[in-house]
């Protein structure tokens, strides 16, 4: 039986990419795993990190957001061969845990909008790359709704951010990637299943997404988890016209130094692994604690 095929999505923060990972995981034969940046991970971690097993399962579940349905020991059972068949088996073994037949599964689905500088992970498969657009005015006024997005309420810096984002899409070889945009959902999504090389059947009946189970715990997921309803329009007025001319101009000055950003894209990649790291030690101490008589 021949493996499932790899897919990522990439997208800057708050482009509909929870929507979007959650449209696809409805479709017969596709599985979309949590929100991770381990894809990105293993392009950047030791030989001898790599020969830890349990370790490698610890910075998977360190890297993944909201939490895999995966266990240490899950996850350690998927840790050996090459980055493409870590990541197909760690697929396989969340679609296992939902409930479904990994035979039935031919497609997988990785959504890593969080870590795109870190390329080498993803880019070392024979996967396809789905680049999720959203329009500028909507990314931006998201940042004001959420507390991770403070730091990019200067228009400015949101628009240095969003173009380190266009350099790192850019190191994604052309006939390997698609551009989807955010307006296109739901209509999209035959040709997304085309693209990835699956069979549109339809949505699967019965079982429940990776997602589904998240939001059981997490409240701010259950809308992503309903039907799909673009409210963009209504969510741009928010912006005042002050705004949206400082935005609009903010992007005109740093669209011209996006073949500059990408050390600045993967510098603060980069700076992620040290909290990755910190979670996965946190994990295995956790892990060993529970053992303990």
């Amino acid at each position: 039986m021949p493996a499932p095929s790899l897919c990522f999505i990439l997208a800057r923060p708050r482009s509909g990419s929870t929507v979007f990972s959650a449209l696809l995981d409805k479709r017969v034969g596709i599985v979309s795993p949590p929100e991770s940046s381990f894809p990105q991970v293993l392009g950047v971690v030791s030989d001898q990190e790599r020969s830890n097993l349990r370790w490698m399962a610890a910075l998977y579940i360190g890297a993944t957001f909201p939490p895999t349905p995966l266990n240490l020991d899950d996850a350690e059972a998927c840790m050996e061969g090459t980055n493409e068949e870590i990541l197909i088996k760690l697929g396989l073994a969340v679609a296992k845990k939902l409930g479904r037949e990994s035979e039935d599964i031919k497609g997988i689905v990785w959504k890593t909008p969080r870590t795109v500088g870190m390329h080498m992970g993803p880019l070392s498969t024979s996967g396809k790359f789905i680049i999720l657009r959203r329009n500028s005015h909507n990314v931006f006024e998201s940042q004001f709704r959420v507390g991770f997005g403070e730091a990019n309420r200067n228009a400015y810096r949101f628009a240095v951010f969003s173009e380190s984002y266009e350099h790192a899409f850019g190191r994604v070889p052309m006939e390997r990637k698609m551009d989807v945009h955010y307006y296109d959902f739901p209509g999209v999504i035959p040709d997304v299943m085309r693209f990835i090389g699956v069979a549109d059947q339809g949505e699967r009946v019965g079982g429940i997404s990776s997602l589904e189970e998240a939001a059981q715990n997490c409240d701010w997921l259950s809308e992503v988890t309903q039907e799909f309803k673009n409210n963009d329009p209504e969510k741009r007025k928010r912006l005042d016209p002050s705004q949206i001319a400082s935005l609009d101009r903010a992007l005109k000055i740093a669209r011209p130094l996006r073949p500059f950003l990408g050390p600045v894209r993967a510098y603060f990649d980069q700076q992620s692994m040290a909290p990755i790291r910190e979670r996965a030690e946190a994990r295995l101490a956790d892990h060993l604690k529970a053992k303990q008589p």
